[in-house]
């Protein structure tokens, strides 16, 4: 399993993201501000995702997984999206590097584990 997370596809440019040094990223927060009855250190998904430079026909994600089959959201999903990338104050190692929580909560009881690739489609 890496660390890191591709953003590939419909984009500009690819992105290596390193959920590891978000620790020293001050933009991160505690998941339960945003949706409460989570743990763990997020970041905002959209800042990275618009990195990228997302095509202008762009309109989804694969989120690519290393166990599991790929999960497709939309990208308007995906810009509003967290990722978790520490629970307790260690990274996470055994289902990370990072968990993709939906601003909308439907997802918190089972995030998206195990990310390796984020395809902008």
């Amino acid at each position: 399993m890496s660390d890191i997370i591709l953003i590939i596809g419909n984009v500009q440019y690819v992105i290596n993201v390193d959920p590891s040094i978000f620790i020293v990223d001050k933009n991160h927060f505690p998941l339960s501000d945003r949706l409460p009855e989570t743990t763990g250190l997020a970041m905002e998904l959209g800042p990275i995702l618009e990195r990228s430079e997302p095509n202008q026909d762009a309109h989804s994600v694969i989120c690519h997984r290393s166990q599991g089959e790929p999960i497709t959201i939309t990208l308007e999903q995906a810009k509003q999206a967290f990722l978790c990338f520490a629970q307790d104050g260690k990274p996470l190692r055994e289902d990370g590097p990072a968990h993709l929580y939906l601003a909308d909560g439907s997802n918190k009881s089972d995030p998206i584990r195990f990310l390796e690739k984020l395809e902008v489609c």
